[in-house]
C-alpha cells in the first residue's frame, strides 16, 4: 500500500509540473525523471517483503532482499537455529557456515514460533530418511 502511494504522489506530482510551476519551467524530461523517481522509490519500498522461505522434505528454499532461491538440501544442513540474540533464524551449515533466514524474524512473534516448529520438524524427518543412492 505504502509503495502504490508513494508511486502515486510521483505521478500526479510529474503531471501538474508544468502547471504549478512557481516561476520556473519545467519540461517533458522533469516529469519523467520525477515519475522514474517515483518508481524506484517504490520499488524500494517493496523490498521488505520480498524474503521467502519454501521447505520440503527434500530441500529448503529461501530467497533473501535481493537474488534469487537458494536450494539448500537437508543433507547438507547441520542445524536449525534461531538463536536469542540474532533478529533472524538461520541454517547452519558444515564449517559453521551459516545462511539467514530473512523471512523468519524475531518481530513476527508466534508466526516465527509456528514456521521454527515446522522447519525443525522437516530437518528431523529428513535426518531419519535414508538418502534414494
Amino acid at each position: 500500500m505504502a509503495s502504490a502511494i508513494i508511486l502515486a504522489v510521483f505521478v500526479i506530482t510529474a503531471i501538474v509540473m508544468p502547471k504549478a510551476n512557481a516561476g520556473v519551467e519545467f519540461n517533458w524530461k522533469d516529469q519523467v525523471g520525477t515519475a522514474v523517481i517515483g518508481v524506484i522509490i517504490a520499488a524500494t519500498a517493496l523490498l521488505p517483503t520480498r524474503p521467502r522461505l519454501r521447505a520440503d522434505i527434500h530441500s529448503v528454499r529461501t530467497r533473501a532482499y535481493l537474488g534469487p532461491f537458494r536450494e539448500i538440501p537437508w543433507d547438507v544442513i547441520v542445524a536449525v537455529q534461531f538463536p536469542d540474540k540474532l533478529r533472524f533464524a538461520r541454517l547452519v551449515l558444515p564449517g559453521e557456515e551459516t545462511i539467514a533466514l530473512y523471512a523468519v524474524q524475531r518481530f513476527d512473534r508466534e508466526r516465527s514460533v509456528a514456521v521454527m516448529r515446522d522447519l525443525r520438524a522437516l530437518y528431523e524427518a529428513a535426518s531419519t530418511t535414508p538418502s534414494p543412492d
